[in-house]
């Protein structure tokens, strides 16, 4: 029985030292780092930062080079041939050339992954630092990037956000907007009347790309809060839009009930309010004016449905003016 075990953990150390030589699977080479107008010092900090960063999250052999082991090399060698050549001089798989540039007070830092054999880049992207302070951050995206072979904007994770991504509020890359709003609630079902009643709203939300999202507070025969996106057809003066949102919405309702007193035909009425709150989804359509200039022309139409007991239903045409 004794050697039955014996051969058991025999076994199991075999597997664990045959898995620990699979783990790690070719060998990746970082370059030194092609920097101008940037202390050496700052430079040789962003190298082993991002070596050590990289060995943590890959399954490559890492190892960064220095400048001593090209005696004969220019400098300057930032093409994929001359990366590539020094990948082979290194028996390397891969290698990781980085270029840091300034620019006002903003470091960008370009980083490629070069395939040695095939002298073919794999990935290539950039990040911009704000300050030198930065740079831990952005060489622990940059390893993600490369280690997962997604570009810079597709790696972003909590603890690897840089400083110029999180400075805005609530915003990475886009801009932000106000929208003021006015215009007429047409009720279709579950309001006081079936006239047309005056609406107001606000946003406040954010534009990324082609999308945009946010928080919009509103009057409508009573009050509500949502939040909302939307789709962007067009990056230019004129874009149309399509959306959607969800929110609460407290519906007020004027009741009016008539009294009758047959000895002298007079007639009283008594008003009385009616809430109906719910949830409410909301369809948005509508077109941007001006859309690349700061202050932006709204026209929206929206369709709104609220599950309460009034079953409220309604569209809303609005103007707005978004800054």
């Amino acid at each position: 029985m004794r050697s039955y075990k014996i051969v058991f953990f025999l076994t199991l150390m075999l597997v664990g030292i045959l898995h620990s030589q699979q783990v790690k699977k070719g060998s990746l080479v970082i370059l030194p780092f092609y920097a101008k107008g940037i202390d050496r010092t700052t430079v040789s900090t962003a190298e082993e930062i991002l070596r050590l960063e990289m060995e943590n999250i890959s399954t490559k052999n890492i190892s960064l080079a220095n400048s001593s082991m090209f005696p004969n090399t220019d400098s300057s060698c930032t093409s994929t041939d001359c990366a590539a050549e020094l990948g082979k001089q290194l028996k390397a798989d891969q290698v990781v050339s980085v270029q840091m540039l300034t620019l006002g007070q903003k470091l960008i830092i370009q980083y490629y992954l070069i395939d040695v054999d095939q002298k073919t880049i794999l990935l290539a992207d950039k990040l911009t630092s704000t300050s030198v302070e930065d740079l831990d951050v952005v060489m622990k995206r940059m390893a993600i990037s490369i280690t997962s072979l997604e570009s810079a904007k597709k790696s972003a994770q909590v603890g690897a956000i840089t400083e110029s991504e999180s400075k805005p509020f609530f915003l990475r890359n886009g801009r932000r907007f106000n929208n003021w709003s006015f215009g007429y609630l047409y009720p279709q079902n579950g309001y006081s009347t079936g006239d047309k009643s005056f609406t107001m709203d606000v946003k406040i939300g954010s534009e990324v790309e082609d999308m945009d999202y946010g928080v919009q507070l509103l009057i409508r025969e009573g009050f509500g809060a949502n939040i909302f996106t939307s789709y962007l057809f067009s990056r230019k003066d004129i874009c149309p839009y399509v959306g959607a949102g969800v929110g609460f919405h407290w519906v007020t309702i004027e009741q009016t009930s008539s009294f009758s007193y047959y000895q002298n035909q007079t007639y009283t009425s008594n008003q009385n309010e009616k809430k109906g709150d719910g949830f409410e989804i909301l369809l948005n359509t509508g077109v941007r004016l001006f859309h690349t200039y700061n202050f932006r022309v709204n026209v929206n139409l929206t369709y709104s449905y609220t599950f309460n007991d009034l079953k409220s239903e309604a569209i809303i045409l609005t103007l707005g003016f978004m800054y």
